[in-house]
């Protein structure tokens, strides 16, 4: 409280969360990996389209449009996700791995990078392989939760040091 109105110039706003720092910077971090993973997938959409012959202006409605469209998605998930509800009853993982192997074939048959739906194929292919073929796409969160192989990919195979 005593520093909510240097914090409200700053942000805009005062969102105090507890006396623990590695919150704040958690939260912070937390956000920038959405914004970033975000971003790159709209740079994806572009190559593709550019490699389709379409402009970025061309898409941009269509990219709002999904992306305004996240929030409701945020909304369904939340409450399924936080009681560890996965149940493969309005999506299914083997579903959305077919969608996803097909967004990859799409690009590399566009000729454009696919390293990044490369990665979300990967991801999928992870959670089809621990058991989640029937479940909700959602039980990637169980995946991810747990440390990969720090000898592959470069993938980080301990927890960060944020709220340890």
């Amino acid at each position: 409280d005593r520093h909510r109105p240097l914090l409200e110039v700053l942000t805009g706003r005062a969102d105090h969360r507890g006396e623990d720092p590695g919150h704040a910077a958690l939260l912070y971090q937390i956000g920038v990996g959405m914004f970033w993973t975000s971003m790159l997938s709209y740079w994806q959409a572009i190559a593709l389209a550019r490699a389709n012959g379409l402009t970025a202006a061309d898409i941009l409605p269509h990219a709002d449009e999904t992306a305004n469209s996240l929030t409701q998605f945020f909304a369904f998930y939340t409450d399924r996700i936080d009681a560890g509800e996965h149940t493969g009853d309005v999506d299914r993982l083997a579903m959305g791995m077919a969608s996803v192997e097909h967004v990859l074939r799409t690009n590399a048959d566009a000729g454009v990078d696919t390293a990044l739906p490369a990665a979300v194929v990967d991801l999928f292919r992870r959670g089809m392989e621990a058991g989640h073929a029937t479940d909700s796409f959602s039980a990637l969160v169980e995946v991810m939760g747990k440390p990969t192989d720090p000898g592959t990919d470069g993938r980080v195979g301990q927890a960060g040091p944020f709220l340890r």
